[in-house]
């Protein structure tokens, strides 16, 4: 199978744009699947649906970081084999991430159908109409979908490598185009409420992985996958978790951290949980269109790193912080004057809810290009063969600093603005540290390539280009 988007030769701009927009796109898609939900039962079920599907959220994010930030272990693992021209290892990865990717899927599963009760409670749910009854029947049965979503996370990943991001993004738009349909029919038709779009989520989910592993099932070449030939490697999986753990932990601490920034919003009630999902679902659909770009920097950097073009590294990553530093502020901007038409899709007659919203999104929409270049720089640093130190700086400046925040200054004011107020606070000092942390790796990577290996901003050796064209 040939390479796609040839990552290591030529022009960036252009090729990281190509790379990105199908990840947007995906992104955004895998989002609206909860979107969708909240949409379907705030119109058809009410508030109190709607605040118990909003309840589930922050903590569903926590596992869904978990295994999508495992899956940059696979990313960047496979991505620097095929930089080094190293395929048969390539090949170890790709087997091994296959196989191993529904196993802890249902690790997570098994968690979640034993400690979505117990959570939703200990976070202060309202059980008021059954809100807490509910959260915790909805987020229950999208357990079950756990690992068909992480099997299609790391086969995306694996695509990724080979350069095709169109194939996944086609395979979940099929799937989020059922997920729709399936919503208005179990919730507006059958009138199942959080039930019916729970289920409809997970069997869109199945439909996904089924799409994207029998694609790598009938490629053909290195970037495939057969049960004739599978090669599972411990050494394979090491390289895999050695990247993939701190990632997935660097993403559940920050969805973490908003665990705990919705026990604040969880104790003024069930407006104050509608208001407040209405906004973080829209910032949810910002994050992913942001934080595509994070995809690509990992990816590209990776590549260039493991082929010791250090200067093209450094360029992909000031292209992809550029692209965000600009798309963050026109979407932020956007949404922010555009805010009663989006709170309107979400919350219908409840003017209450829609005011605890709009004190939200005024402290996060007009700066949030800032938390999509805290998002990239993680992707940076890993690229270069980094991943603890970026998970340090997460759970201290985004963790730490707003579980502080939740239990010393807001309980002082108890006041939901002086809450939000933590946003934008962790996500200049994170956001700080971050290109601090950059900085030093890139040195500390520079040091071990050397000048010699160092390649020209735009090519690498011929020996390497022409085995790639090989695959």
């Amino acid at each position: 199978m040939t390479q796609k988007i040839d990552m290591l030769n030529g022009g960036l701009f252009k090729k990281i744009v190509l790379f990105t927009v199908p990840i947007m796109l995906q992104g955004l898609l895998q989002s609206i699947y909860n979107s969708a939900d909240l949409v379907v039962v705030g119109q058809f079920s009410g508030d109190v649906a709607l605040s118990a599907v909003g309840a589930t959220s922050s903590i569903f994010n926590v596992l869904v970081g978990l295994f999508m930030g495992f899956s940059a272990g696979v990313d960047v693992a496979s991505s620097h084999a095929f930089g080094k021209g190293d395929y048969k290892t390539v090949k170890r990865i790709i087997d091994t991430a296959v196989i191993t990717a529904p196993f802890l899927g249902l690790i997570v599963t098994i968690l979640g159908l034993t400690l979505s009760g117990p959570i939703l409670t200990l976070m202060g749910t309202p059980t008021e109409d059954g809100v807490l009854e509910q959260a915790t029947t909805y987020l229950q049965i999208l357990m079950i979908g756990v690992p068909f979503t992480m099997l299609f996370n790391f086969c995306a990943a694996v695509l990724r490598t080979s350069g095709e991001t169109n194939k996944p993004f086609i395979y979940l738009a099929s799937s989020g185009i059922l997920n729709v349909l399936l919503n208005l029919l179990f919730c507006g038709v059958f009138n199942l409420g959080v039930v019916g779009v729970s289920v409809a989520t997970v069997i869109s989910q199945v439909a996904s992985a089924i799409m994207i592993f029998i694609n790598l099932m009938i490629n053909k070449g290195l970037f495939s996958f057969s049960f004739k030939s599978v090669e599972f490697s411990w050494k394979a999986l090491g390289k895999i978790t050695a990247v993939g753990l701190p990632s997935g932990f660097q993403s559940a601490v920050f969805s973490l951290s908003n665990v705990f920034l919705q026990t604040g919003v969880n104790s003024f009630g069930k407006d104050a949980i509608a208001g407040s999902t209405a906004v973080s679902t829209v910032e949810g659909l910002m994050w992913v269109t942001l934080t595509s770009f994070q995809n690509a920097t990992t990816t590209f950097v990776s590549q260039n790193v493991g082929a010791g073009n250090l200067k093209r590294a450094r360029k992909v990553v000031r292209f992809t912080l550029s692209m965000t530093a600009i798309l963050g502020l026109v979407l932020g901007l956007s949404a922010f004057f555009a805010k009663e038409l989006i709170l309107a899709i979400f919350i219908k007659d409840n003017p209450i809810a829609v005011q605890y919203g709009i004190e939200r999104l005024t402290f996060t929409f007009p700066i949030y290009f800032l938390a999509g270049i805290m998002g990239v720089l993680p992707g940076a640093i890993r690229g270069l063969g980094y991943s603890v130190s970026p998970t340090i700086i997460s759970l201290v400046g985004v963790c730490g600093m707003r579980i502080l925040w939740v239990y010393t200054v807001f309980p002082i004011f108890n006041n939901l603005a002086i809450l939000y107020l933590i946003h934008p606070i962790t996500w200049v000092l994170s956001s700080t540290a971050l290109f601090i942390n950059y900085f030093i790796s890139l040195h500390l990577r520079k040091k071990k390539i050397g000048t010699p290996k160092e390649q020209s901003d735009d090519t690498i050796t011929l020996e390497h280009t022409e085995r790639i064209t090989k695959v």
